[in-house]
Parts: structure tokens; sequence; C-alpha cells
């Protein structure tokens, strides 16, 4: 059984290059309020606490970017059939963004209750 070359089109890569600009842009947004919250609450230790669960958050979205980014520009190369989606990726990363939310709002909702 012989497979003809896969034609591999311009416009897949930068499909895979935008998808990976879009990642990188909710990581950045992330780590910007992370730092804005940690600058902002210089002297509140809570404050700190908000901007501290927020960073790794950041972290992960952009270590997720980079990874997806490359393992699928090397399927592109080696014109690979796929699969190209992934969904626990994402899913993953929303479920530790809402525990991030959840832990900030708990911290808060400890400092006004002591």
């Amino acid at each position: 059984n012989r497979q003809g070359a896969i034609k591999v089109e311009p416009k897949v890569f930068f499909a895979n290059e935008r998808t990976f600009l879009a990642w990188l842009h909710c990581a950045v947004l992330l780590a910007g309020a992370s730092i804005a919250i940690m600058s902002f609450a210089e002297t509140d230790m809570a404050g700190q606490l908000y901007g501290v669960t927020l960073l790794p958050v950041s972290i992960a979205f952009m270590t997720y970017a980079m990874s997806q980014y490359a393992r699928r520009s090397s399927m592109i190369r080696r014109r690979a059939p796929g699969p190209y989606e992934d969904i626990t990726g994402p899913t993953v990363l929303g479920i530790v963004l809402m525990l991030s939310i959840l832990a900030q709002f708990s911290i808060k909702l400890y400092n006004v209750m002591h």
C-alpha cells in the first residue's frame, strides 16, 4: 500500500503560529496581572499571595504553548497525518486557572473572616 506525499499548504504553518501566539497572549496577560497584583500589594501579605498563586499558572500556559507549537511544527514538517488537536491540555489549564482563582477567593475570604 503506497501512500502519496501529503501536501502542506503555507496556511497550516501560519495557523500553528497564530495558535501559539494566542496561547502566549493569554500567558502574558496572566503574568502581567500577577505582577500588577504583587506590585500594588507591597505590604499586604494576602495581596502578595494572590499574585504568587497566579504566576505558576502563567508559566504553565507558556510551557504548554511552547510544547504544543514544537510538537505541531514537527508533525507539519514530517507531514504526519495527525491528530493535531489536543483536548486534555486546555482542559487541564482551565481547571488549574479556576483552582488558582478559587485559592485567591479562599485567601480573601479567610482574611475577611479573621
